[in-house]
């Protein structure tokens, strides 16, 4: 089956490329794409001219949540990869995920740096079939992620639900590695800078919400 790898990218063109060859060089049958604000001119453009990356343009709610709906939306494909743009697919990443993709609606990978996904408890990227997100979150059917997270916190909400409904399974097998700032991999720009800025808000949402999925 077609795996769809959504990337959301914010002010980051110069990642496209590297990112579609990372995936095509580790992945059979896997199609990426980018989802680029309208206010990003230059991200947009560096997809549309490269003669593999499909864009998607968010014309949902402008944060990480909403640019995954659009994509989930904008898409066809029987399973969705839910990314970014600062991960390192490692080679054979995808088999073990479809290993488990017929048994859970979401599956995750190993980054490589959280600690919580070390320990099989939590995932920043993982594997979801279709069916499973179109169920969506808790009190939004059709959307995977709720859009009210600014940046932060979706993942939590994601993991936790589908934990919830016996849905959620780890695969450390499979290494799609986080290169992010806090695991000491890359250094900040102002996108990770918009990120820290809006977590306390992400944070008091997430708290409000999680009672909706048994969450603690």
């Amino acid at each position: 089956m077609t795996v769809a790898v959504i990337v959301p990218t914010l002010w980051r063109p110069h990642r496209v490329a590297p990112i579609v060859e990372n995936v095509e060089a580790t992945a059979a049958d896997a199609v990426v794409y980018f989802v680029a604000e309208p206010t990003d001119p230059a991200t947009i453009e560096a997809v549309e001219e490269h003669p593999t990356a499909r864009l998607v343009v968010n014309d949902r709610t402008a944060n990480y949540a909403g640019a995954v709906n659009a994509a989930i939306a904008a898409t066809d494909e029987p399973l969705l990869f839910v990314g970014a743009d600062d991960l390192r697919f490692h080679p054979c990443w995808l088999e073990p995920l479809l290993e488990l993709i017929d048994r859970f609606g979401v599956v995750g990978t190993n980054d490589l740096g959280n600690p919580e996904v070390a320990a099989g408890e939590h995932a920043t990227h993982f594997l979801v079939r279709r069916d499973y997100a179109v169920t969506g979150c808790v009190d939004a059917p059709g959307q995977l992620f709720h859009e009210g997270y600014s940046h932060n916190w979706v993942d939590r909400e994601a993991v936790g639900t589908a934990k919830h409904r016996g849905e959620f399974a780890p695969c450390l097998k499979s290494v799609v590695e986080h290169i992010h700032p806090a695991w000491g991999k890359a250094p900040f720009d102002d996108t990770y800078s918009k990120g820290v800025r809006t977590e306390p808000g992400d944070a008091d949402l997430y708290r409000a919400r999680q009672h909706l999925w048994g969450g603690r």
